[in-house]
């Protein structure tokens, strides 16, 4: 591979992506969603928070992480179908493909400047993401509910950023990027957010019936592609209290 002309196909891909309305309007809906829910309540419900002791914090390891799982795969992975699903197809509707075959590039250097420039798009909405979370958490006055504001820490934003967030946002566009690149079908494409919300809203996240042993708990654990069934098994299906959430990891 060239690294030169695959930095060029990233180039003009990532130019364009940062152009795109769909990215802003992205960031918009974000911006606005993180605004709401630092003014909210807390989501970690607790014995001692309801019999009026300590507040669960918004701003604990664990409700950071589940805020982040669930905006990830309800909202981000629609865009990034768009995004990444569409960026293959986009060049064939466009004709590029047949004045790309007349130059030195090679497929692999197309591909991979393609999905990282991609790639890098989204980790950059993330990276807004968080630090938006970060001021209206903790920089902006938040009067009555300034009880479930807890200190700064920033690990309580990296690690579920790296650890979750980061892992599905290169799933979702990986597989995006491959369902539109070898289709070549959009309705595959916008199909597939879907169905991950389907499935992981009505079988992963909740579903777990009397008569379901642990090895098969275990198996949809491993299933869910965003963690959450993992998280809530782990630590939140057994209620340990405010003060582990509000100063604990999620381990």
């Amino acid at each position: 591979m060239n690294g030169a002309r695959t930095f060029e196909v990233f180039r003009q891909e990532f130019t364009h992506s940062a152009r795109r309305p769909l990215f802003w309007v992205q960031i918009l809906l974000l911006a606005l969603m993180t605004y709401g829910l630092s003014t909210g309540q807390a989501s970690i419900m607790s014995g001692d928070a309801r019999v009026g002791g300590h507040k669960a914090w918004l701003t604990s390891e664990f409700a950071v992480t589940q805020t982040l799982v669930l905006l990830i795969s309800i909202l981000y992975v629609f865009f990034i179908s768009v995004g990444a699903g569409m960026a293959v197809i986009r060049d064939d509707e466009q004709g590029v493909g047949e004045l790309l075959h007349s130059t030195p590039l090679r497929p692999s250097e197309y591909v991979w400047g393609k999905y990282l420039a991609v790639l890098a798009s989204f980790l950059g909405v993330l990276a807004l993401h968080v630090g938006w979370a970060i001021v209206c958490n903790h920089l902006v006055p938040h009067g009555a509910t300034a009880d479930y504001i807890g200190p700064f820490a920033p690990g309580n934003y990296l690690r579920p950023a790296l650890l979750f967030a980061v892992p599905s946002i290169v799933l979702f566009t990986g597989a995006c990027f491959a369902i539109g690149g070898l289709s070549r079908l959009p309705v595959l494409v916008f199909a597939f957010p879907i169905a991950v919300l389907v499935v992981d809203g009505f079988f992963l996240w909740d579903w777990s019936p009397a008569w379901l042993t642990l090895p098969m708990n275990q198996a949809l654990q491993f299933v869910d592609p965003t963690g959450l069934r993992w998280l809530k098994e782990t630590w939140l299906r057994v209620d340990h209290g405010v003060d582990f959430y509000n100063h604990g990891r999620v381990g």
